[in-house]
């Protein structure tokens, strides 16, 4: 099964859907390596026309490249980079689907070596370990690794984290927590980030525990007082017309009714329509 209308072929293709099936990291809940299967089966559940952006998924170009299975963190980061590197050289936007939280750091790298980048990380966790169960690559370390790319990182829905890992964050990254987005709204935390993103290439990456637990209730580690999707997709639709590459990671679809993936799967749409709409009003 594909993403609903994601049935362009590759070359015509502007953005391409491919899962990635690892968890081998994961540490308190594991199985978001079926997650890619459990979105596309969501995705078929919505309209192909969103009316606030007055637009299609069928015209917009979308291939699913299908899926790839890793056995270890050190060949998915290798062969994820590879990957992403050819698609971003053809042209085309990627948006991956895992499978956990390490899958960013490839995908950044792969970017950051074209282009001069800056990620936007939403989640519930900084993810700023030096080593996590003796891993330096896995889910828990992907922020940390992704700074070390000397790219600018922006954490968003911020609200778990150990005492060094807040100290070295606090070092390196902007950090929006969320008793902050509570105190001001989602709208004022977007605007303040505006001019840290403003003519740049943006990498976004959504860790669906960002949204409280009653939205998304099987992610790989659910945190309360969280996000809600409508909040999210708000930031989507704002940051979307900078983003070069996509991914959306953590959904464990065993731990719920398919609750979470419902929501994933509408807001990769989000940032489709989001996407196509941007491009149709360019001259």
């Amino acid at each position: 099964m594909i993403f609903a209308d994601s049935g362009s072929d590759y070359a015509s293709s502007k953005y391409v859907i491919h899962g990635v099936l690892f968890d081998g990291t994961s540490s308190f809940r594991s199985g978001s390596r079926w997650a890619p299967e459990a979105v596309r089966k969501a995705s078929h559940n919505y309209e192909p026309y969103d009316f606030e952006c007055d637009c299609e998924l069928l015209e917009s170009l979308v291939c699913d490249i299908g899926d790839t299975e890793y056995g270890n963190v050190d060949d998915m980061i290798v062969d994820l980079e590879a990957t992403t590197s050819r698609i971003v050289e053809d042209g085309k936007v990627p948006i991956a689907l895992g499978g956990e939280h390490s899958l960013t750091f490839p995908c950044v790298r792969a970017l950051a070596n074209k282009m001069e980048l800056i990620a936007v990380i939403f989640d519930a966790h900084l993810d700023f370990k030096e080593n996590y169960l003796g891993n330096e690559c896995g889910h828990a370390c992907v922020s940390r690794n992704v700074f070390g790319l000397s790219v600018p990182l922006i954490q968003i829905g911020i609200r778990s984290g150990a005492r060094d890992e807040y100290e070295r964050a606090l070092d390196t990254s902007a950090i929006y927590t969320m008793d902050r987005i509570r105190g001001v709204g989602i709208k004022k935390i977007l605007k303040d980030i505006a001019p840290l993103v403003e003519n740049k290439a943006v990498y976004l990456s959504i860790d669906m525990d960002v949204l409280d637990p009653a939205y998304a209730p099987g992610v790989g580690n659910p945190e309360p007082y969280g996000l809600t999707p409508l909040e999210l997709r708000t930031a989507i639709r704002e940051i979307s017309s900078r983003v070069v590459g996509f991914d959306m990671v953590e959904i464990t679809p065993d731990y719920d009714m398919g609750i979470s993936a419902l929501v994933g799967a509408k807001l990769v749409r989000d940032f489709l329509f989001a996407r196509i709409m941007t491009d149709y009003e360019k001259p």
